[in-house]
């Protein structure tokens, strides 16, 4: 990811991590303002298309903490499906997927398992 792009992440997060009412004992790692981040490829053969991107945006909502996805210098909400959709982040597309807050830890790898994860088709759900 371009350093631009992570540098406005952190700087978001610590607006967000200071706006908080955190108290100064949980100041250790996300929770102090830390991103943590995870590189993903989508692998899904019709790309990060609405299905996926909506089931992300409705999982990450229901974390307390910021979800910023970017690919190259784009950064969008990923709690937002409309901004996610403007990624058009194809199979093999690498994403970088930001996560700040109480509960990053949690999120991140729920998270970034399913931008990785191709979506099954409907067709496989019947037939299996």
């Amino acid at each position: 990811m371009s350093a631009d792009c992570r540098r406005a992440n952190a700087m978001a997060c610590q607006a967000v991590t200071e706006s908080s009412s955190l108290s100064k004992q949980q100041s250790q790692g996300a929770m102090s303002g830390e991103v943590l981040w995870r590189k993903v490829i989508v692998q899904d053969p019709m790309g990060f298309h609405m299905r996926p991107l909506t089931v992300f945006a409705q999982r990450a909502a229901q974390f307390q903490s910021t979800v910023t996805v970017c690919k190259d210098n784009e950064r969008v909400n990923g709690k937002s499906p409309l901004e996610l959709m403007l990624l058009a982040a194809e199979q093999g597309t690498e994403l970088t997927l930001d996560v700040c807050g109480a509960d990053a830890e949690a999120a991140i790898d729920v998270l970034a398992e399913l931008l990785a994860a191709p979506v099954p088709q409907e067709d496989d759900k019947m037939t299996g």
